[in-house]
C-alpha cells in the first residue's frame, strides 16, 4: 500500500492525481487561508517581516516539500507500514521546475529514505503562478551566517561562538506543539541583551493537518531534521549565494551510536548524521542551490563544545536557559514546574555528562541519576539502563571493534572514519565519568 500527500498551493488549486481508491491520500494546502487542508505555519509571515517574503525557484519548493515530508511522516503511522516500522509515500508536488526536480529526485529520495528508513517517492508538476518576492531586506545589517536554533545547548554554543567572533547570525528555530518556542525566546532574548544588533532570530512554527479520525500521530518524528535544514537553507538562501548554514551539533549525537541493539530502530535517528549531510549537499547541488552546509562541531563532544566556547560568560548566563530534555513537557506531572529537566532520558544524561565535564553551569533535573539512579526495570530506568549497558560494553571494546560501532550507524568517508570513532570514544567517556 502506497501513502500520498497530494500538495495544493492557492486556493484555485484543485488538483488530484490518479491513483488507486485503496491508496490513502492526504491534501496538504499551502497559501490556502481557512482550507481544512492547509498546514498550520507562520512562514510567509516570519519570511515577510525579516527577509522581504520568501525565495522563489527551488529553495521555495524545497521548502514546501519538507512540509509536505514531516506531515507523512506524522499522520501515517508506522504499525501500517510494512513489518510495523517501512512506509511506501508518495509525495505529489507542484514545483518551479519538473526538470530541474526531475533531476535531482533520486537524490532526494536517497537524503530522506536514509533518514527515515521509509519508501519515498515523488510526483512533480508545474506549478502556476506564484508571488513575487523583492530583495532580501533584513533590519539592520544582513547577516553573515545563518545557524540552526533548537533551544538547546548544543545550538547556544553554536550562536554564542558565532556571536563572539563578530559575526551577524540569523538563528533558525522550528517548533511545533509545546513549549519549545518559550525556551527559543527566552534563549533568543538573552543573546540580544549580550550582544545587541549582531542576532535576528527568525522563529518558525509548522503544525501538519490531522487525519480525520486519526487519534493519535506518529512518534518516531525522524524527517524532522529535514524540514528544519530547509527553513535553515531558505534563509540563507533568501540573504545570497554563498551565505552558509552552520548546524552546531556535537559528533556524539551526530552518530548516535545505538546503546544497545534492540535500540536500533526507532531510538537511532539520524538528524545530522555525516551521511545524512553529505546526501543533503549533494541535493542542494542538483538543485542549484549554492549555499554550503557546515557542521563546525562534527568532531567534538558536547563537554568540549562547552569548554571550548568563545563566549563562557554569556554560556553562563544562557545554558541553564536552554532546554535538551526529551520529556520537557511531562515535568509537571511530576511535581515540577513545566521546562525541568527529567534527568533520566538519554539528551539529559548527555547534557549532565557534559556540563559536569566542563564545569558550566547547568538547568536542574528532577531526578538526580548519580544520587538516586531509577530502577532499571522501569519506564524511567529505561535509558539508564541502556547507558549502563553501553558503557560497560565500551569499557571491554578493541579499538578496531568501536570503528566498526560508529560505521554500523552508516556510510562515512574513510578519511573520518578515525576521527569520528575518537569522539566517540571520547565522548563514552564523559558518559563513563557521569555514572562513575
Amino acid at each position: 500500500m502506497s501513502w500520498n500527500i497530494v500538495c495544493r498551493v492557492g486556493d484555485s488549486d484543485d488538483y488530484l492525481p490518479s491513483i488507486a481508491p485503496t491508496d490513502p491520500r492526504l491534501i496538504l494546502a499551502f497559501e490556502a487561508e481557512g482550507s481544512p487542508n492547509a498546514i498550520r505555519c507562520n512562514f510567509d509571515e516570519r519570511f515577510d517581516a525579516h527577509l522581504g517574503g520568501l525565495p522563489n525557484g527551488p529553495a521555495r519548493d524545497l521548502v514546501r516539500l519538507a512540509s509536505a515530508v514531516l506531515t507523512a511522516d506524522l499522520c501515517f503511522r508506522r504499525e501500517y507500514g510494512e513489518e510495523r516500522w517501512t512506509r511506501d509515500i508518495t509525495i505529489h508536488l507542484p514545483v518551479s521546475d519538473t526538470a530541474l526536480w526531475a533531476g535531482a529526485s533520486r537524490a532526494a529520495t536517497d537524503t530522506l529514505s536514509f533518514l527515515t528508513g521509509d519508501i519515498w517517492r515523488f510526483e512533480f508538476r508545474p506549478i502556476g503562478e506564484v508571488r513575487a518576492t523583492v530583495p532580501a531586506r533584513p533590519v539592520g545589517a544582513p547577516p553573515d551566517v545563518v545557524s540552526l536554533f533548537s533551544g538547546g545547548l548544543d545550538s547556544l554554543i553554536g550562536v554564542v561562538d558565532l556571536l563572539a567572533a563578530g559575526k551577524r547570525t540569523a538563528l533558525v528555530g522550528h517548533y511545533g506543539a509545546g513549549m519549545t518556542h518559550t525556551y527559543q525566546e527566552r534563549v533568543a532574548a538573552t543573546l540580544e541583551r549580550e550582544y545587541p544588533g549582531l542576532t535576528l532570530p527568525v522563529l518558525f512554527h509548522a503544525q501538519p493537518p490531522t487525519i480525520d479520525g486519526a487519534e493519535e500521530r506518529e512518534q518516531t518524528m525522524r524527517s524532522r531534521s529535514f524540514l528544519f535544514f530547509a527553513l535553515g537553507i531558505a534563509v540563507a538562501h533568501r540573504l545570497g549565494a554563498g551565505v552558509p548554514l552552520a548546524v552546531p551539533e556535537n559528533g556524539l549525537i551526530s552518530l548516535n551510536v545505538p546503546l544497545t541493539a534492540a535500540r536500533s530502530g526507532s531510538y537511532s535517528t539520524r538528524t545530522t548524521h555525516p551521511h545524512y549531510v553529505e546526501l543533503y549537499r549533494k541535493l542542494l547541488a542538483e538543485l542549484g542551490i549554492a549555499n554550503p552546509v557546515v557542521l563546525p562541531y562534527r568532531l567534538k563532544t558536547k563537554g568540549e563544545m562547552l569548554k571550548e566556547c568563545g563566549g563562557q560568560v554569556t554560556l553562563g548566563k544562557a545554558a541553564p536557559l536552554t532546554m535538551s530534555c526529551a520529556h520537557s513537557e511531562g515535568s509537571r506531572w511530576e511535581g515540577s514546574s513545566p521546562g525541568t529537566h527529567c534527568g533520566y532520558c538519554f539528551p539529559c544524561l548527555i547534557r549532565r555528562a557534559a556540563t559536569m565535564a566542563a564545569g558550566t553551569p547547568d538547568a536542574g533535573y528532577t531526578v538526580d541519576v548519580r544520587t538516586a539512579p531509577p530502577e532499571p526495570t522501569t519506564q524511567k530506568g529505561r535509558d539508564f539502563r541502556a547507558l549502563s549497558i553501553a558503557i560497560e560494553r565500551f569499557r571491554t571494546r578493541s579499538t578496531g571493534r568501536t570503528l566498526f560501532d560508529v560505521l554500523d550507524t552508516g556510510p562515512i568517508p574513510p578519511e573520518d572514519i578515525r576521527a569520528y570513532a575518537e569522539v566517540y570514544r571520547r565522548g563514552m567517556l564523559e558518559l563513563t565519568d557521569l555514572l562513575t
